[in-house]
């Protein structure tokens, strides 16, 4: 019985590796060919700047930094107004590269993304078991692989996304503990509204998670919710000294109102990140605001609209996280190796995982973070049940509107027959927010009827 399940494992490594070569090799070509790691500009400018004492959030700074370390203006979208909005505990982790020229630094950084996201790949592997592992794991191989623009960015997201991965499975498999608490609260300090949900769940979850070994002295439920604490307590204490040195120099001891007025600056209309119509690269975001945008291009009100879906969404998943369970022993989905906690562990992050884009903006290079989604689909498609074959079709769904190319299909496609329809409109010119809102209900539905599933292991 162990054999089978070991070589659909390994078989599952190498469609993965596959994935991740082609997601590794493709996408450092394309950045040095594109966008040449645009966004990292803005991270190494800002590092640089706490060394020197000049200010990490004005751009006309940020600009001559760049020229004197190596770097070019090239490309002046890194250095337009309002695009300095890292916080200073993320560009403090960036000062051990930003004492290096920009050259060096920007491999390094690039080296240092793709084989973290590629670690975090194998670890979602490994969390793929049941009879479909294999089909999901192939679809899991083509979203690695097509998920190339936070490397032709450069985007810190792929680094922050790849930490939370990698420390979810530490505390799942009960290894590498202490590496899972650093990793997830490394990724916290750079991005906090990426890791946030998850860690909520870490904090909320009634569950018994993942069968442990030699776990008998605490229960996995109270290790989670301690994992939590510890997380909370190493990101404070990260932080810190990143904020002691932002307010220790005379240019940005005034950071928090320049950071608000940048990260107001740049949502304005017709800006990078603002989610209405006037903007060309709306496609791109993945919040719903984007989505609502379309009805009423007014802040007040795709900002309330957001949060009328969001909450009860919300509400329902803290419901379903905490609710108590009669026989958590129990295993479901045609399988032995699930039992219903562990079943609703991994429903719950994966729901998560497209939760967290609906309120807050995130942009596509964000979505990578679906990694989480398909151990559940591979739970999912454990049954032959009709929600199975849903998983999967909703996992090659999201990955391919997930993809940068995705937007420009619309284009072509309106070029070729004219006017598109209403609905096939909206799915080209806002599929994220679309895609993601889709996962969110499916998953919590998901997880809403699984009681139902149980049978006597």
């Amino acid at each position: 019985m162990n054999q089978p399940l070991g070589r659909r494992r390994i078989h599952g490594f190498c469609i993965v590796l596959l994935g991740c070569l082609f997601f590794g090799i493709r996408g450092y070509y394309d950045q040095t060919e594109a966008v040449q790691s645009r966004d990292f500009k803005c991270v190494y400018t800002g590092a640089r700047c706490l060394i020197d004492g000049c200010d990490s959030y004005d751009y006309v700074q940020l600009r001559r930094v760049m020229l004197e370390h190596g770097g070019n203006l090239s490309d002046p979208v890194p250095f337009a107004p309002y695009t300095a909005n890292y916080l200073p505990s993320a560009l403090f982790f960036t000062i051990p590269l930003a004492m290096l020229p920009y050259g060096p630094a920007h491999v390094i950084w690039l080296i240092m993304s793709i084989l973290l996201f590629c670690c975090a790949a194998f670890c979602i592997s490994d969390l793929c078991v049941g009879r479909c592992a294999l089909i999901v794991q192939c679809i899991l191989a083509v979203f690695v692989a097509l998920n190339t623009m936070p490397v032709m960015l450069a985007q810190p997201a792929l680094m922050s996304i790849s930490l939370v991965v990698i420390a979810l499975w530490c505390f799942l498999r009960q290894r590498c503990l202490a590496i899972g608490v650093a990793s997830f609260a490394i990724s916290l300090v750079f991005k906090p509204h990426l890791g946030a949900l998850v860690w909520l769940f870490l904090l909320l979850s009634n569950s018994c998670g993942l069968t442990y070994p030699n776990t008998s002295e605490t229960s996995p439920r109270v290790r989670f919710r301690r994992l939590a604490l510890q997380i909370l307590v190493v990101a404070f204490i990260l932080s810190v000294p990143g904020i002691f040195l932002a307010f220790h120099h005379p240019a940005t001891s005034h950071w928090p109102q320049e950071l608000r007025a940048n990260l107001q600056g740049i949502a304005g209309q017709g800006h990078l990140s603002n989610p209405g119509p006037t903007n060309a690269d709306a496609p791109s975001i993945a919040n719903l605001q984007a989505l609502f945008s379309l009805i009423h291009d007014i802040p007040s009100f795709y900002n309330r609209a957001t949060i009328a879906v969001f909450l009860p969404l919300f509400l329902i998943w803290v419901y379903l996280v905490v609710r108590p369970m009669e026989h958590p022993q129990l295993c479901c989905y045609g399988t032995t190796r699930f039992t219903l906690a562990e079943s609703r562990d991994l429903l719950a992050l994966a729901s998560a995982s497209a939760l967290t884009f609906l309120p807050l903006y995130h942009r596509q290079y964000d979505t990578g973070y679906l990694l989480l989604m398909f151990p559940a689909v591979a739970l999912l498609a454990s049954s032959d049940r009709v929600r199975g074959r849903l998983a999967i079709a909703l996992s090659i769904f999201a990955t391919i509107t997930m993809t940068h190319q995705f937007p420009h299909l619309g284009t072509l496609l309106s070029d070729r027959v004219g006017r598109l329809s209403g609905p096939v409109w909206l799915l080209f010119n806002r599929p994220l927010p679309l895609t993601l809102l889709l996962l969110t209900c499916f998953f919590l539905g998901c997880m809403f009827l699984l009681p139902t599933e149980k049978r006597q292991a």
